[in-house]
Order: structure tokens, then C-alpha cells, then sequence
């Protein structure tokens, strides 16, 4: 018996199979995951009905918003990611033209979580509804 036979054999079978560079893993996609609040306005009354009882506060409500793709609960999550891909990331923009009433009416909003894999910590109390809509587009229209 040929003593070199299996080494021959095994050389053989590593120049036959296909080359293989290790190719570099791709970088994770650093996604977007945003806890969005909105509480307000404030109820329209806010006397004392007949039997002594005070308005109810605002009701809080929250979504939580995901981008690349689009998606969560959020009503309308394209939008809302395209608004912040537009500014960057930044939750609220520079206003455009619209005019909103002189109401006060105060919303208060919250974002939380990560854009693109930045943390986003963001809280801002609003005039009212319409100034919300100027400042936010999207981002918090649900």
C-alpha cells in the first residue's frame, strides 16, 4: 500500500472544493423603537357637573412606533418615520406657515427609546392640538 495515497487523496479534495473567503458579517441595521405619549387637551368642561363631580383629567395614550420598516401600532407609522427621517431624527421641526387659534388648550407629549440606534429622550408641553400638528407632523398624530 501506497503510504502517501491518503494524503494525495486529501490533497485532491481540498484543491476540487470551491474556494471560500470568509466574507465580513454586515453591520446590523440600527432600527428605530419609539414609545410615543400624548396626553390632552384637557376636557372642554371644566365646572363641576350638577352632582359635584370634577371633569375627568386627560387621558393619556401611547404607541409605540417602529421604523425601517415601518410599523407598531402607531396609526400612521410611514408618515411618522418619514417626518423623522426628514429632520434627522429630530422629533420636532421648524413650523411652516400654518396658523393655529390663540386657545390654550395644553397637550403634553413624550418620545422615548432609540432612532437609528441614537437614544431619543423628548417632552414638550404644546398650546394646543394644532400647534402639536405645526411642530410634529406625524409623530404624534394617533
Amino acid at each position: 500500500m501506497n503510504m502517501h495515497a491518503p494524503a494525495a487523496l486529501l490533497a485532491a479534495l481540498l484543491l476540487a472544493a470551491p474556494a471560500v473567503d470568509a466574507l465580513p458579517s454586515p453591520e446590523p441595521v440600527a432600527g428605530t423603537a419609539l414609545r410615543l405619549t400624548v396626553t390632552g387637551p384637557a376636557p372642554t368642561a371644566t365646572a363641576l357637573s350638577p352632582d359635584g363631580v370634577a371633569p375627568a383629567a386627560p387621558a393619556a395614550r401611547s404607541v409605540t412606533l417602529r421604523c425601517d420598516p415601518a410599523g407598531g401600532d402607531h396609526p400612521r407609522a410611514a408618515a411618522a418615520c418619514d417626518d423623522l427621517d426628514a429632520s434627522a431624527g429630530r422629533v420636532e421641526r421648524a413650523p411652516d406657515d400654518t396658523a393655529c387659534v390663540l386657545l390654550y388648550d395644553p397637550v403634553e407629549v413624550r418620545a422615548e427609546g432609540v432612532w437609528r440606534g441614537r437614544p431619543v429622550s423628548f417632552s414638550r408641553t404644546y398650546g394646543n392640538s394644532c400647534e402639536l400638528r405645526v411642530r410634529t407632523g406625524a409623530v404624534f398624530a394617533f
